[in-house]
């Protein structure tokens, strides 16, 4: 695998949301292939299914993506309970992961991280990836941390309440990450003093930082 298209794989991740972001699409009270959706904690039985959802999401970069998951998935900061999947009566249409991202500077040494996010393609934009978030975000805090971080586009994230980061303290961890890409959600539990440099682990080293 050549640097460059390493370099490219968190590009694309940004282009695929923000190519979701323009589309304008009527909001259905009841979408309905969204109201038969069921968000749960992954299985290990559902890896290979996962596989296909990202490959699918991810085409520019389907194996970078996949493995990308995988990477996140058997390093220390993944969390079992907060990598969610969405199925429906076809089986399992999409994918959303928190993990923790090292914090420099900051009240505490880790925060969370939503990344990557796959929906699968016929399941694209019937509010699917927007109830996996919300639900991710739900889960994080009933879990009682503090704060939620993305690397994504400002005009897609925004609605789920995440704002600029670098306005509240936080440093991108790569001058290459657009500062309006760099966003925090805050929780309840959030606290100024929890700003500080965002540091990724080595499962991130895909994404070509």
């Amino acid at each position: 695998m050549s640097h460059l298209a390493l370099a490219e794989i968190s590009s694309d991740l940004l282009r695929w949301a923000k190519a979701r972001a323009k589309v304008s699409v009527p909001r259905l009270p009841s979408p309905p292939v969204a109201e038969g959706v069921v968000i749960r904690p992954e299985r290990d039985a559902d890896h290979p299914v996962i596989a296909e959802v990202v490959r699918a999401a991810f085409v520019g970069h389907p194996d970078e993506v996949a493995s990308f998951v995988e990477r996140i998935r058997a390093s220390e900061q993944f969390i079992p309970e907060l990598a969610l999947v969405a199925e429906d009566s076809s089986g399992v249409i999409a994918h959303v992961m928190l993990s923790w991202v090292g914090v420099e500077g900051g009240s505490r040494t880790r925060i969370l991280n939503l990344t990557p996010m796959s929906v699968r393609p016929d399941r694209q934009r019937i509010g699917v990836g927007a109830r996996l978030i919300r639900d991710a975000l739900g889960r994080a805090e009933e879990a009682g941390e503090p704060a939620v971080m993305v690397e994504g586009i400002p005009a897609y994230y925004p609605r789920f309440g995440f704002e600029q980061a670098s306005a509240l303290g936080f440093i991108s961890p790569h001058p290459k990450i657009p500062d309006d890409a760099f966003m925090v959600k805050r929780l309840p539990g959030y606290s100024p003093d929890l700003a500080g440099r965002i540091v990724y682990p080595a499962a991130f080293d895909a994404l070509g930082y």
